[in-house]
């Protein structure tokens, strides 16, 4: 009877140690392949937030040259690219001769000429008749969040400059993902700055 209770007592520790082993393996499993699958996926996603921001950067470049002002919201953003259109124009140097009357005699000036030749589709000519431009404004995989869109001016020395700044954070972008390493290894992704003259993103 002892020696079935001492057999039984040693199956039951080698099962439990068969057990603790196969969690160990699998906490070692995860702690390897989580970070890895976590920048996989960080990166896919980057990589569509980016491209989103340097399409909100063209809309923006349009639109202060319409305006001569960026866009604050996308309302107006999106509103101008889907309806305006550029100006397509020649410009042409001749030499006019005119009777200088100081002088009294005629010479001849060089004058500048812009002729209007017709007009272009914003959308059009930046993103292409087929782009859902509404897709700017939302950020991928976030269940309906978006963009942060700001603009406004800033003194720059003695001049008053033009700035804006759009942001994607990355507890939005990277929703449903790992929260310890969105915290640690993640950055929000930005283009412009609302603190300098610049539109470069922080991944350039």
């Amino acid at each position: 009877m002892l020696l079935k209770t001492k057999t039984k007592m040693e199956k039951q520790i080698r099962i439990g140690l068969w057990i603790i082993v196969a969690g160990l393996s699998y906490f070692l499993y995860s702690a390897i392949m989580n970070p890895i699958q976590f920048n996989k996926e960080k990166n896919q996603r980057s990589e569509k937030i980016i491209n989103q921001l340097k399409d909100i950067r063209k809309a923006q470049i349009a639109f202060k040259e319409i305006n001569r002002y960026y866009a604050s919201n996308f309302d107006e953003l999106i509103t101008l690219i889907d309806t305006g259109e550029f100006t397509i124009v020649e410009r042409r140097e001749e030499e006019l001769r005119f009777y200088n009357k100081v002088y009294r005699e005629f010479q001849l000036k060089d004058t500048t000429f812009i002729d209007t030749l017709g007009f272009v589709s914003i959308k059009d000519s930046i993103f292409g008749s087929e782009y859902e431009l509404e897709s700017l404004r939302v950020i991928p995989q976030s269940n309906g969040s978006e963009i942060i869109l700001r603009a406004g001016k800033i003194k720059s020395g003695t001049l008053s400059v033009q700035v804006f700044e759009a942001r994607a954070p990355k507890e939005e972008y990277l929703k449903d993902l790992d929260k310890d390493l969105i915290k640690n290894t993640s950055k929000d992704l930005v283009v412009g700055s609302m603190n300098s003259a610049k539109i470069n993103g922080n991944w350039e």
